[in-house]
């Protein structure tokens, strides 16, 4: 195991730092239907990075090809 293993499971406020946002942000995100993953460990809420990254990439909007100019 790593010696860094919760390099990967940040908590809220790390998460929120990492993501330019405020921790109220996303604990707001937690809360929408298909809201941020997470898991609680040792008592406090973590996140797993690469289920947040694939959490984000499907948040990515593409334009609308149909869309005139």
């Amino acid at each position: 195991m790593p010696e860094n293993f919760l390099d990967d499971y940040p908590d809220r406020h790390t998460l929120a730092e990492r993501l330019e946002v405020s921790w109220r942000t996303i604990a707001r995100y937690e809360n929408e239907p298909n809201g941020l993953p997470s898991l609680m460990l040792g008592g406090k809420r973590r996140y797993p990075w690469p289920e947040v990254l694939k959490w984000l990439e499907a948040r990515i909007r593409r334009p609308n090809p149909r869309r005139r100019d």
